[in-house]
């Protein structure tokens, strides 16, 4: 039996183009982008244009029936009626070019997926002006799902339309450009140029990445940073700069509009993750100083460049003690390490007096020295009291919802082994912990190691703890209960699938706290499910169901 997820014939298969769909757009002006989740799997998408919006979908599947539980794939989508000229309701119609048609379970255990094409389907949602969600009733469950969208600017650098075609295989894609008109009668030249992801790209100097994960693999690898790029005759990216950059055409700029070919039947695989430019100048490096250039068009990928030239996603990656840590023997706790220089960030997960889930923080438990993989730090630790966190708007904490709890001084042997010891409601321990390692087959390191506390600045007093270990990553996310007590839950295994990771959520209750712990009473029930999508090395948009709340943050890597 083929999972709900994604199977012909269900309406939750076709929710994910909601934000999606189509082949051909008369324009593509308009971006949509967002994460669909349902029972057994998720989606990342990205699509252009409207009232019909064509693009590519990143699908991953979750059948816990079989072995290889884990089943990706891209398809084409189309999403017809999609208006998003004003805020309201939408609704419309939408189809995937595949979906999961059946899985055939094999003796050993396995299982073989089978694709199929999909069928059209009736969604409905709303629109706020910035974001969205919309809503497909499958026969079993709800299918939710969240979207942003980037419209056409109301005042663009200079007036320009866009047109063509982006598929899972290849590009094709045109502007129309007109000049300010403080610039016509000027000999200028226009550039077409790609930022573009650095591995894609040939000739790219690529960023060594540093912090746990080369640490993990003994290697100094180079991480996937976005690059200025242009692509050739023959559909590639090669490595460009502002001294560098080829002209698509030099003239007399008059006031008519300039047709320029962007992408022409390119690979859609040479440019996944890339934002395509065009813009005009004296030259190119007086074009990228003045900012008389802007986007035109930006393809989904596993790493994804944003529209900022200034500031290429290199990873703030943490120090090397950064990661999960436990006692083997006490399943069921743990505590997340983030260093920075001589600082580093615990964040501890616990139980309390009931057996409840609890959190504390150690946000300054100082080192002797900046950069150590062995030695000790000490801190003070914190109990702090906020908001609901579900289902209403978070209001950041304030310092009067903040205790102290006790405090805490942790002696690190080396990056894998250490000893905890705490002081917190009369209670002294010390207990051995070390780097938990997950049970995940090893393959190439990531290009970019996510390991590390994320937060949303505007949302202060909430976070969540990444560790990616190869294609796994393991979420503890610290928040709020109905009552504003501190609560927990975890993703430990949130699977990568391109530029993103999906899992089931879980809550657990445990011993009461005290000078020992018993791992036999851990209990973990299903909470909901995540999604996290990677916008660059160190943005990403946080999408969860929990209960009958469904929602998306965007985070960031918390630098202190």
């Amino acid at each position: 039996m083929a999972p709900t997820f994604l199977s012909r014939g269900r309406s939750l298969a076709l929710a994910l183009l909601l934000a999606c769909g189509g082949c051909l757009a008369a324009s593509i002006d308009t971006r949509v982008s967002g994460v669909v989740f349902g029972n057994n799997g998720s989606g990342n998408f990205t699509c252009y244009g409207m009232p019909t919006c064509a693009g590519t979908m990143y699908v991953h599947i979750v059948h816990s029936e079989c072995s290889n539980a884990s089943f990706s794939f891209t398809t084409d989508v189309t999403i017809n009626g999609l208006d998003l000229t004003h805020p309201g309701p939408i609704g419309g119609t939408a189809v995937l070019s595949q979906v999961l048609d059946h899985v055939v379970n094999n003796p050993d255990g396995s299982c073989a997926y089978a694709l199929g094409p999909g069928n059209p389907a009736a969604y409905t949602g709303t629109w706020d002006g910035q974001s969205g969600t919309f809503t497909i009733q499958d026969p079993d469950t709800p299918v939710t799902g969240t979207f942003t969208a980037s419209l056409p600017a109301s005042s663009p650098v200079f007036p320009m339309t866009v047109s063509g075609s982006v598929t899972t295989t290849s590009a094709t894609v045109n502007a129309s450009i007109q000049p300010r008109s403080q610039d016509t009668g000027k000999t200028e030249s226009v550039y077409v140029f790609v930022h573009a992801p650095s591995n894609l790209v040939t000739g790219a100097i690529h960023a060594k990445r540093t912090g746990s994960a080369a640490t993990h693999s003994g290697t100094q690898d180079d991480a996937v940073v976005c690059v200025l790029a242009q692509v050739n005759a023959n559909g590639q990216l090669v490595a460009a700069s502002s001294s560098s950059l080829q002209p698509y055409l030099t003239g007399v700029l008059t006031a008519q509009a300039q047709s320029v070919q962007l992408l022409n039947n390119v690979p859609t695989a040479n440019v996944a993750g890339a934002s395509v430019f065009v813009g005009y100048g004296e030259s190119a490096a007086q074009m990228l100083s003045g900012g008389v250039f802007q986007a035109a068009i930006s393809l989904p990928g596993a790493v994804q460049c944003t529209a900022n030239l200034a500031s290429a996603p290199v990873p703030n990656s943490p120090g090397a003690l950064t990661g999960l840590w436990w006692n083997a023997n006490e399943s069921g706790w743990g505590v997340h390490f983030t260093q920075r220089g001589s600082n580093v960030f615990a964040a501890w997960y616990t139980y309390d007096a009931t057996g409840k889930p609890k959190w504390y923080v150690a946000p300054n438990c100082a080192t002797a020295t900046s950069n150590i993989s062995s030695g000790s730090c000490s801190g003070t630790l914190y109990e702090v009291n906020g908001p609901t966190f579900f289902g209403v708007p978070f209001v950041p904490i304030t310092a009067s919802q903040v205790s102290m709890a006790g405090n805490l001084q942790v002696a690190f042997t080396d990056p894998n082994n250490a000893s905890m010891s705490y002081t917190v409601a009369g209670v002294t321990r010390t207990v051995p912990i070390a780097r938990q390692v997950f049970n995940v087959p090893v393959t190439s390191p990531p290009a970019v190691d996510y390991t590390d506390l994320w937060w949303n600045a505007s949302e202060s007093g909430w976070g969540m703890a990444i560790t990616q270990q190869y294609g796994n990553i393991f979420l503890a996310w610290y928040v709020y209960d109905s009552a504003g007590k501190p609560t927990w839950y975890v993703a430990p295994a949130c699977a990568v699938s391109g530029s993103s990771c999906s899992g089931s959520l879980y809550t657990t209750t445990g011993p009461p706290f005290g000078p020992t712990f018993d791992p036999t009473k851990v209990q973990a029930q299903l909470a909901g499910s995540a999604v996290l999508s990677f916008i660059d090395a160190n943005n990403a948009v946080l999408s969860y169901t929990v209960g009958t709340t469904t929602a998306t943050k965007t985070i960031t890597r918390q630098l202190f």
